[in-house]
């Protein structure tokens, strides 16, 4: 998705509470080159919300980001020519549906085409998340029990 559309979507500048989908590309094991793995991710989540000033990290020294830089704070980062969409996702609306070479399998099966490294990867469950904005591919009204 395009940033500027983007930002006409999720109603910035404001804190918005949306329905995002995106979809991300996993490289495979050198076992299974040339498998296509792809991840399509549904959530609820914040747009526009201060890191700092969540409730979650009351207390705490943030900081500034870990890499990349803000292009428009605090909805867009940009790192080594890529953008991103940073999300704050509600606890346990994240869904995700793994698919091989197009075919929808369960999780157990998508993980066998990782190396190791990639297989203990953690999951979101709710939280900040920063995602490509090339893989965002839709933004509406929160659904819930996708």
């Amino acid at each position: 998705m395009d940033k500027s559309d983007y930002l006409k979507a999720i109603n910035a500048p404001g804190v918005n509470m949306i329905g995002v989908e995106w979809q991300s590309d996993v490289r495979p094991a050198a076992a299974h080159k040339g498998t296509v793995l792809r991840k399509v991710t549904t959530a609820v989540a914040l747009t526009g919300v201060e890191y700092a000033g969540m409730s979650v990290n009351n207390d705490r020294t943030t900081g500034p980001l870990p890499w990349g830089e803000w292009e428009q704070y605090p909805y867009i980062i940009t790192h080594k020519g890529t953008t991103y969409a940073r999300l704050y996702t509600q606890d346990h609306s994240v869904r995700t549906i793994y698919t091989v070479n197009g075919e929808v399998v369960r999780r157990d099966k998508f993980l066998t085409y990782l190396t190791p490294s990639q297989r203990g990867a953690a999951r979101p469950h709710a939280g900040c998340v920063t995602v490509k904005m090339d893989g965002v591919r839709l933004i509406g009204e929160p659904v819930v029990g996708l």
